[in-house]
């Protein structure tokens, strides 16, 4: 063993020290370095609380071989699945770099990065490459919009992740709900969890300023026992927010740069704000038939109106805060909102110096009798994973696995520190609400493809005064007749 991979390989271990014995579930951090990765927090306990897989994995040696990671990324520079040639202080950088050692250095593996800077580009290349029995790459992370992950999919080129034997796709580091939703007839080409720190910044939830909790006698710790509970719903977060808003410039409307919000939140219908408070709150916007081979579409449903009604009361004009998410993070920021609707991404890349603290909460429940949170993801974000059909499955699927479960453990409690600054001791439920956002992540076939027409024209109800029925009648017969043909392409791909 060389020199340089000894002092890395020492260098991870005392990192896992210093991560083992820090303080649980968002405790309090010391360092006053930005970029430390001295890990100040650790996992809540859901986190720790599985076997160790790299243990279950078994003994594999693969001889050296290439692992070849495409990373066909949109924002190379924001949504971050890359590390560089050393350690160099950088929370994610650092993270991602011990982590790919420990793999290679546990499976005999060379793990590599192409980074392409154009999602659809690089899906092209991937799939020019298979069709042509190139086996350059042996995982991809990417998009699912735009052409990417989910377009390729009806060209065979992607392998079906159900059927590798070392993914366990219902564990905790990857996506339950995925797995749930996007997988037909026992298919399911693309996925997402904690083996790309992109998923750290997709998911939809809401911020509330501590601070300003204080003055308007907002029981954090009750609120966070309401999460814990089950009890978060559409209703709290409205009993919260309403008669809040105050006109605080005197000219009789509410200006998103001038005035006091209850619920900072984006009005434009356009943006997928309406429709995550609609399918967070239990509406799904497709299912999969009993029987696991075909796809139904029931929005027109009593339940369905209902949360639709509830949401129209975060949208009416004394709630609106305007249409530029520029607007939300500043009033957020600037300490004249309550509460914000964003992603996960505000906290590291636009609230990290608000002087505020503040905490971040799951997206609430339409009902208290709703099963689980869910928390709707970006479907833009470059934080998808599939494996190509050229891949050998033992490579691919033990190192993927291995990937995804050392970032689950060690990681994500990593993120933590980048989402909250947690050397300024945020709070301390922290670890643990975002345990929950980042647990609970979902999507259905329909967000992706929209059959019919069906889910934009949701969202044009949620934002809207059109009413649902009507806004539907036109689109199901197209709607049927596009997940026909879908099914039969996801299905004899």
């Amino acid at each position: 063993m060389n020199m340089k991979r000894y002092i890395s390989i020492m260098l991870i271990f005392a990192s896992l020290l210093a991560s083992c014995t820090a303080t649980s579930c968002g405790g309090q951090g010391t360092g006053n370095d930005e970029t430390s990765t001295s890990g100040d927090t650790t996992p809540a306990e859901e986190t720790t609380a599985e076997p160790d897989r790299l243990d279950e994995l078994g003994k594999h040696d693969f001889g050296g071989k290439k692992f070849t990671i495409l990373d066909a990324n949109d924002h190379p520079d924001w949504h971050v699945n890359i590390h560089g040639d050393s350690l160099n202080g950088d929370i994610v950088n650092d993270a991602l770099y011990e982590r790919d050692l420990a793999i290679e250095d546990k499976f005999n593996v060379d793990i590599g990065y192409v980074q392409m800077t154009n999602a659809k580009t690089g899906t092209d290349a991937l799939k020019k490459g298979v069709l042509a029995g190139d086996d350059e790459y042996t995982m991809c992370i990417s998009t699912i919009l735009g052409g990417t992950l989910g377009t390729i999919v009806s060209d065979g080129v992607l392998a079906n992740l159900c059927d590798n034997e070392y993914l366990s796709l219902d564990k905790s580091w990857w996506s339950y709900l995925f797995k749930k939703n996007l997988e037909l007839d026992g298919k399911m080409y693309f996925t997402t969890g904690d083996i790309s720190p992109t998923m750290y910044q997709m998911p939809h939830c809401l911020y509330l300023n501590t601070k300003l909790a204080e003055d308007y006698q907002v029981d954090t710790e009750a609120l966070c026992q309401l999460v814990r509970d089950g009890k978060w719903t559409l209703d709290e977060l409205i009993s919260r927010v309403n008669g809040l808003n105050q006109d605080l410039n005197g000219d009789g409307k509410m200006e998103p740069t001038e005035d006091f919000f209850g619920l900072a939140i984006n009005t434009d219908s356009s943006q997928n704000n309406l429709d995550s408070f609609v399918v967070d709150a239990g509406v799904t916007l497709s299912n999969i038939t009993k029987d696991g081979k075909s796809i139904e579409i029931d929005i027109m449903n009593e339940y369905t109106l209902k949360i639709l009604d509830k949401v129209k009361n975060l949208y009416i004009d004394k709630y609106k805060c305007g249409d530029q998410w520029e607007y939300i993070n500043s009033a957020f920021k600037d300490g004249r909102a309550l509460f914000m609707y964003h992603m996960t991404e505000s906290a590291q890349n636009f609230l990290r110096d608000m002087q505020d603290d503040y905490m971040i909460l799951p997206m609430p429940k339409g009902e208290v009798s709703q099963d689980d949170y869910h928390s709707y993801v970006n479907a833009w974000a470059d934080a998808f994973v599939a494996i190509p059909t050229t891949a050998d499955p033992e490579l691919a699927g033990v190192v993927t696995e291995a990937l995804a479960f050392w970032s689950w453990k060690y990681i994500r409690p990593k993120s933590y520190e980048m989402t909250y600054k947690l050397k300024t001791a945020r709070n301390d439920n922290s670890a643990e609400m975002l345990d929950i956002v980042f647990s609970t992540l979902c999507l259905d076939f329909n967000y992706i493809y929209d059959f019919g027409g069906t889910f934009t024209a949701l969202r044009s109800v949620a934002g809207g005064d059109k009413e649902l029925a009507s806004a539907l009648a036109s689109k199901m017969d197209k709607a049927n007749t596009d997940i026909e043909k879908f099914v039969e392409s996801w299905i004899n791909e």
